[in-house]
């Protein structure tokens, strides 16, 4: 069997459906001096009703974080529960550990990404 098929078989890996934990995720507010044009609520002029230009991105990357730690806490609680002994079948364990491996992988890398955008934001000369 090909890599690639031995991949796609695994029943229960699923894509990084979020990312969780990350402390004042809450507290988090949309880009300072970020403004609207034409009054419409978005920067391009399209209407966003209420929602201020990056709510919805942060929106979505605090749900991603969310289901990401809801993950790791599921694969750690079935760690806990084979370690003792439970009724957690060790197969069962191994793909949820690497579904939780994959996903904080993958979440790392988007806040490397992130960080890498700001940065280059802060390098711009005006």
């Amino acid at each position: 069997m090909n890599p690639i098929g031995a991949i796609s078989s695994i029943s229960g890996v699923s894509g990084v459906s979020g990312i969780s934990g990350v402390s004042g995720m809450s507290s988090t507010s949309p880009i300072s001096g970020a403004s609207t044009l034409n009054g419409a609520g978005a920067v391009d002029g399209t209407s966003t009703g209420t929602q201020a230009p990056g709510d919805s991105f942060l929106n979505s990357l605090s749900d991603a974080f969310g289901s990401l730690n809801t993950q790791m806490n599921s694969a750690d609680s079935s760690m806990a529960n084979f370690a003792s002994g439970g009724s957690a079948d060790l197969h069962t364990v191994m793909l949820q550990m690497e579904e939780a491996s994959v996903g904080l992988k993958s979440a790392v890398d988007v806040r490397d990404k992130l960080l890498e955008a700001y940065q280059e934001i802060m390098r711009t000369q005006l």
